[in-house]
Formats: C-alpha cells, structure tokens, sequence
C-alpha cells in the first residue's frame, strides 16, 4: 500500500511547487554584464515581477508582453508587468501604451502603441521625459495631470519644486459655457482660471499666477480649478525676446550635449529657464533635449517656455 502512496505524495508536492512557482514576465538582454537582484548575468535572461535590473557599460533591452523596455548604461529600474521604476539613469519605452513609467514622484505614461517616451534621471531635482511618434501624459503622485507632451516635445520636470497648490502658466484665456479656461503653451494643461477681474483677458494671452482651489470640480476640458493672484497680458516684445532667449540657451546646451554624447557620457536636457509650476512641478522648456543624448533624430527646438 505505501509503495503506490509514496509516488502520488511525491507527485502532488511537484504539482504544488509549479502551482506556486512565479511565473516570468517577459526576458532581458544585453551584448554586456548586467545585474538582476544584484546578481552578474550576461548575455540574456528571464524577467520576474518586481526585479531589479542594474547596466554596467551595455544598455539592456527588457521585452515584456506590451512593452519594449531599454535601460540606457548606468542605469537601474525595477520592473513590473504594467509598469517601470526608474531608479536612476535613463529608460526608453515602445510598443507600450499604457504602460507607466515612475520616475520619483512623477508617473509617465505613453498615450497609444506608437508613443516612445524616454525618461531620464538627472538629479533628485531633475526628470526629464522626450515623446516621438505619438503623445504622452505626466501626472503627479495625486494623480493631476503635469503636462501633456505632443510628439516631439521634451520637458524637464523638478517633482520637488515649490509647494503642490502654486500655478504659474501662459495661454489665452477662453469663455466656454460660463467658464474661463487656459491651456498652458508649454505643457498644454488646460485649467479653469477663477477671479474678479478673469473676464477681461478673454482672447487675450496672458500670464496667470495664483493657487490650485482644493477638491473645487473643474469645467469640463479643465484638470483643475485656480484662483489668480496675478493676471497681466504678455506683450509680443516679450514673447519674442523669450522665445530667442530659450532657443539660445537650448542651442548652446544641445551642442554641449551632443559632444559630450561623442564621449559617451550621460547626457541630460537643457537648464534653459523655467516655465511653469504645475500642481508642484516645475517645468522648463528644452531644445534638442532627448536628440542630444542619443536617441531621438530631431535637433530641432520642441518647446518653450
């Protein structure tokens, strides 16, 4: 009796072991070393949920079911089935959309299967996100949407800038249904602008600085709804003295970048200035920006302030 109990023991217990085994989630490869979990693979291996994978001097290419994950060299992400952590360094994502890329507070995802979306860490204070080919969102660790990012725009983002309820932004200010509403130039957010004197700027671009109204519902079109502490008209002089200054200061930076690429070091985005404060996010328009380092073909400048 126990030789026929001792096979089917042994049978169920593998049967266990391979019900609770994980699964893997998609592979990496690497023409160079890599870590996974802190241990050396070279050439390929599988993905599971939530592992730590870390270049040395090869960039790594992640393959998952709906998205094509590249670390750049120096770089570290955690990674998941339906999303990123970069970690540090710099990322890349096709084939993914819907697939969320968190880099510190900041949560990118790619708008249809078209979109790819680098990510860089510069700094603690630093992200800088670049879409091709299709459009991209940035949101906030509430979940506000940052900026809207068009195909071959590059922003760079400091999660930690000033406090979550400060605006600044310039657009023309609109009348729709009862409203006034703003689309920021740079990060084409658009909000709903409340205030005494709103109603005299309708069809006039303006810049507007004030706070976000907590948990106030928004208009329809509108992310969120702010108070104006400031609203005064930008002249043509200004915007044509501002958009030569950022070209300037992007054309200089994406040479820097561009040769220090030809070295083959980590290249970030341009420190040109900044353009707005959205939800607690600074944003600063970039030219070249994500061309500079590498990986996108266009120099041509994508956005400004």
């Amino acid at each position: 009796m126990f030789k026929y109990f001792i096979p089917l023991f042994a049978a169920s217990s593998m049967m266990l072991v391979a019900a609770t085994s994980p699964s893997s989630i998609g592979f990496v490869k690497s023409t160079g070393e890599f870590r996974v979990d802190g241990s050396a693979v070279r050439g390929n291996g599988n993905v599971f949920e939530g592992n730590l994978v870390e270049t040395a001097a090869a960039r790594s290419i992640i393959q998952l079911a709906d998205a094509q994950i590249t670390l750049a060299p120096n770089s570290s992400a955690r990674i998941y089935r339906d999303h990123t952590v970069l970690q540090t360094g710099s990322e890349f994502v096709k084939d993914g959309a819907h697939h969320v890329i968190e880099a510190d507070s900041l949560r990118i995802t790619p708008s249809n299967q078209d979109s790819v979306v680098q990510v860089e860490i510069t700094n603690p204070e630093r992200v800088t996100v670049g879409a091709r080919g299709g459009p991209a969102e940035v949101r906030n660790s509430s979940g506000v949407l940052t900026a809207s990012l068009l195909p071959g725009m590059s922003l760079a983002f400091n999660p930690r800038a000033g406090a979550a309820s400060a605006v600044k932004m310039i657009g023309v200010i609109e009348s729709r249904n009862g409203a006034f509403l703003l689309t920021d130039e740079t990060t084409k957010v658009t909000i709903q602008v409340e205030g005494p004197d709103v109603s005299k700027y309708v069809g006039k671009k303006v810049e507007v600085v004030g706070s976000v109204i907590p948990e106030a519902k928004a208009a329809a079109g509108a992310t969120q709804v702010v108070r104006a502490v400031t609203i005064k008209t930008v002249s043509a002089n200004r915007k044509a003295v501002a958009a030569a200054g950022g070209a300037a200061a992007g054309g200089a930076a994406a040479g820097g970048a561009a040769a220090g690429a030809g070295a083959g070091a980590a290249v970030g985005m341009s420190a040109a200035t900044i353009g707005a404060i959205v939800g607690g996010v600074a944003v600063a328009g970039t030219v070249g920006g994500l061309a500079a380092a590498g990986t996108f073909s266009s120099s041509t400048p994508v956005s400004r302030p």
